[in-house]
């Protein structure tokens, strides 16, 4: 063997494993800019090509929240639909039709759907184009930790099923930039898990707890969080305040949908 042959060996051997996650993390596919947490922990549900056609079907969809998905997104567009001809901001994407539901029933005249990842988006717009609602909507990658939108832009900012999924930091951030793209006046929409109670039985029983917080490793810090408070402490750290109008309870308490006013400080 000479030196070039054994420097060849010596590289391979040198070359670190790369875990399949890793594969959508900067740097190895040159373009993707996804957060670890999102691409350790979700790439099989929102990063796959297999995973996000199989989670966004109809049935798989509502299965996931145990069937009260079709209610929880027609209670939203309602409350939505109170107000009209304002704009809003939906701050990443989802699965089922909550999407083109905004669209077509919520009243809003320009709507701002972004998401980090591409895929998601492409997702999203098969659905808009076939509701044909196109004209509504202003579909851009950004990440909801930076939202590339002027302070005060929006009327009202929706948050559907993605708090729970983010860890601690990730989600005070991203109610400090909800907080700073909502103008006072407008209001922010919350839809996603209540509290841990000692009631629902998924909450009482550890067999469950342990499974749901393995398959979603932040929605046990999301179901002991005091949500009011941290929204408060974002406002007012945009020199804001929230007064929480609306709350809505489901399934025995265990999801909720909230709805706060957005005021200066």
């Amino acid at each position: 063997m000479n030196e070039s042959q054994a420097a060849v060996i010596r590289g391979k051997q040198r070359k670190p494993k790369i875990i399949h996650w890793q594969t959508y993390c900067d740097g190895h596919d040159g373009t993707t800019k996804m957060p670890e947490y999102l691409a350790k922990n979700y790439w099989w549900a929102y990063l796959s090509p297999v995973g996000v056609y199989f989670f966004d079907l109809p049935f798989v969809v509502n299965r996931i929240l145990w069937g009260q998905y079709n209610k929880i997104a027609n209670d939203v567009v309602k409350l939505l639909a109170t107000q009209s001809d304002y704009s809003m901001a939906q701050i990443s994407c989802a699965y089922g039709d909550i999407i083109p539901k905004t669209g077509t029933e919520s009243n809003s005249n320009n709507i701002y759907l972004f998401d980090i990842a591409a895929i998601q988006l492409e997702q999203a717009r098969k659905k808009i184009k076939a509701n044909n609602t196109a004209d509504i909507f202003n579909l851009f990658e950004a990440n909801a930790e930076s939202i590339p939108l002027a302070n005060d832009s929006v009327d009202t900012s929706l948050l559907f099923f993605l708090l729970h999924e983010l860890p601690e930091e990730t989600r005070n951030n991203v109610f400090k930039e909800t907080l700073r793209i909502t103008k006072p006046g407008g209001r922010i929409i919350i839809a996603d898990y209540s509290p841990i109670t000692n009631s629902h039985w998924f909450h009482k029983m550890s067999f469950f707890r342990n499974i749901f917080e393995k398959i979603e490793p932040f929605l046990g810090n999301f179901w002991r969080a005091d949500l009011n408070q941290e929204i408060a402490n974002a406002a007012h750290s945009m020199s804001k305040c929230t007064t929480q109008k609306h709350e809505s309870k489901y399934w025995h308490g265990y999801y909720r949908l909230m709805e706060f006013s957005v005021k200066s400080d």
